[in-house]
């Protein structure tokens, strides 16, 4: 219900080593031209108590953008005494009331003190309820008060580091233990004692800040648990020059955010107003926007920004009301920046624009979009593809760069197999067995087909087979097709027809072997529909028809080369090491479907089914079942005898 970064603390060390020098120069007279004799100004170094504040401005800076509501920061500045600059009330989580009050607290002066009483108090307010966890009723608070305090200071050692931490550690334990004693009996008592909360789990990061030219003994630490899980430590080291970039990436995972670097934004110079140059700004949003490109990210990819071109398509309607997604809050990650400010005016005047996915192959996906409503900044992922999407490419899937897909073909089918909510007992498994005749025989390329390929020759039976029943005037057209292969084939036509030359054609042969594939594609594709008795008299004429070509073959060989020359051509093309389709298996014969090969179909590689086996299966194997297969078994015996026969 309140998560940690529900209320979070800052604490300044604002001891007397807080104003030292950062010994990071900053050129304060950025023009060196201004005549002979001009001495320009030496650079400046901030301190390291500028380093801190600018910092820990710079993190609320973003979360007040992000969250205008529910998450909750306070500043404590530590000294001789504890400075408490806002209370958990919205009137006050805001930049104008945290820099007046640091206006107030004054530049770092002479004297005692440490961040120990700071830390002390921070842990007094994370125990105070937020105006959320007040307006719950006595009765449902049963929630986690949980926070982070965020403590920047400067210690010798890890010695030091440690014995901070322990402080506030018995420090959190001794305020826990005061308000869990006995319940006040009286009603004032109970008013007063709802003023505060026991602190569940408390989140220690401390930010050990040195100057650039100073090393220091104290190392990282990752988080460490004390207390049985009270309290959660963290330790990390930072110069003084990188503690505004430290924090900028602190807020990231403390509020589950991510970054978008938007690449390739055209900017006009200022010295040139004709010219433009592209930039990139870095935006930071919610972690949730990024869910579609990172779906199995990691910790460390979470920390990258993800990059995403400038895109504006022509005659695109602008605005976040055309993303039909939600929406995230968006700042930019350096504020300060030209190419920053010159994005957000761009943003506040009315304008949108569309950021795509940058592809090394080319094309275009957008991805987001850019809008500001409201007077703030909004991003918007695109839900699936948009109308300026580039239609995927067919050599990207998962078929691999198959240059002669049937596209036309497909479809055609998807066409004829709507889906289509219907009435009445066994619409599903009429509709079922529509599809699976429709894909039971159907070549995926073009080159693993001949008679898809041949046009008007096969039209008609291509096209009426298909047909749930067949009139007899339809029969006879599709016997007219078949007739007509078979006087081509009597007049030695070759059946291939021409095709593109990007295509790789896998059927080339001698022009026997082109026609054993067309009986045999056309043995399997009326088979496929052989569902009405018109459909089987068709598939009986044209097995007719193929055994009496068969045999007419037979007496051709044997009247040219005599009857034993017909003995071992038969024997050649009824061997299981024929090729495919050759002699009567695959198109001569009246065996069932299962004895006719075809290529890959549309219903096998949907349904991931193996190929049929070209060849029988070993008859030794197939004797074994089970059991293992024993070879030469005759052989073996034969010697034994033999062996027996020689004593």
């Amino acid at each position: 219900m309140f998560p940690t970064n529900h209320k979070t603390i800052f604490v300044l060390d604002h001891t007397p080593y807080f104003g030292i020098s950062s010994d990071f120069p900053i050129e304060f007279d950025v023009s060196k031209s201004r005549g002979p004799g001009y001495v320009p100004l030496p650079p400046v170094c901030k301190s390291l108590w500028t380093c801190s504040v600018e910092a820990a401005v710079e993190y609320c800076r973003i979360v007040w953008d992000l969250f205008p509501e529910g998450k909750l920061i306070r500043f404590v500045v530590s000294d001789s005494a504890a400075h408490l600059l806002n209370t958990w009330t919205e009137a006050q989580q805001n930049l104008t009331h945290i820099l007046n009050g640091l206006c107030l607290v004054g530049p770092v002066r002479r004297g005692a003190g440490g961040d120990v009483v700071g830390l002390c108090a921070a842990i007094e307010a994370l125990g105070e309820p937020s105006p959320n966890q007040s307006s719950r009723p006595t009765t449902e608070r049963l929630f986690q008060n949980r926070g982070r305090i965020i403590c920047i200071t400067s210690a010798r050692d890890d010695d030091s580091i440690r014995s901070l931490a322990e402080i506030a550690l018995n420090a959190l334990v001794q305020q826990n233990k005061k308000l869990s004693m006995v319940p006040p009996t009286t009603s004032a008592d109970a008013t007063a004692n709802t003023q505060s909360l026991v602190v569940h789990y408390c989140h220690l990061v401390i930010v050990n800040v040195t100057p650039e030219k100073i090393e220091t003994r104290v190392n990282n630490q990752p988080l460490t648990e004390m207390g049985g899980g009270l309290m959660g430590v963290e330790v990390i080291v930072s110069r003084a020059s990188a503690l505004a970039n430290l924090l900028g990436r602190l807020v990231l995972p403390h509020y589950k955010l991510a970054t978008t670097t938007v690449t390739g934004i055209p900017m006009k110079e200022e010295q040139n107003a004709s010219s433009s140059a592209n930039y990139d700004v870095e935006i930071i949003h919610s972690l949730e926007a990024h869910a579609g490109l990172r779906a199995a990210q990691t910790a460390a990819e979470a920390l990258e920004s993800v990059v995403l071109r400038w895109w504006t398509p022509r005659g695109a309607e602008g605005g976040a009301s055309g993303c039909s997604g939600p929406l995230w809050r968006v700042t930019p990650a350096d504020v300060a920046s030209r190419p920053s400010a010159c994005l957000v005016n761009f943003l506040l005047n009315g304008r949108s624009v569309t950021l795509e996915v940058p592809r090394k192959g080319g094309g275009r996906s957008a991805s987001h979009v850019l809008a500001a409503q409201g007077g703030e900044l909004w991003i918007g992922a695109l839900g699936g593809r948009t109308p300026y999407d580039d239609p995927p490419a067919l050599s990207e899937g998962a078929g691999g760069r198959i240059t002669d897909y049937r596209i036309k073909e497909f479809g055609s089918v998807m066409q004829q197999n709507k889906l289509l909510p219907l009435r009445g007992a066994g619409a599903n498994g009429r509709a079922r067995a529509r599809l699976q005749r429709h894909t039971t025989y159907w070549p995926l390329t073009i080159s693993s087909t001949i008679i898809f390929n041949l046009g008007p020759v096969v039209e008609p039976l291509s096209r009426l087979v298909v047909q749930e029943t067949l009139s007899e005037a339809e029969v006879e057209a599709c016997r007219g097709v078949l007739l007509s292969l078979l006087g081509m084939e009597s007049r030695h036509e070759s059946p291939a027809a021409p095709l593109p030359s990007n295509v790789r054609v896998k059927w080339c042969g001698r022009r026997e072997d082109q026609w054993r594939q067309v009986w045999g594609e056309l043995e399997a594709l009326v088979r496929a529909h052989a569902a009405s008795p018109a459909h089987r008299a068709l598939l009986r004429t044209l097995l007719e028809q193929n055994r009496d070509n068969n045999i007419k073959k037979k007496l051709n060989i044997i009247q040219c080369s005599g009857e034993s020359r017909a003995s071992v051509i038969r024997a050649t093309t009824d061997s299981p090491l024929s090729p495919v389709g050759a002699g009567g298996g695959a198109a001569g014969s009246s065996a069932g479907a299962g004895d006719v090969w075809a290529p890959r179909n549309a219903l096998e590689a949907l349904l991931g089914a193996p190929r049929p086996p070209r060849r029988p299966d070993f008859a030794g194997r197939m004797a074994a079942g089970n059991r293992i297969a024993t070879l030469y078994s005759t052989f073996a015996r034969c010697r034994s005898t033999a062996l027996v026969f020689y004593m």
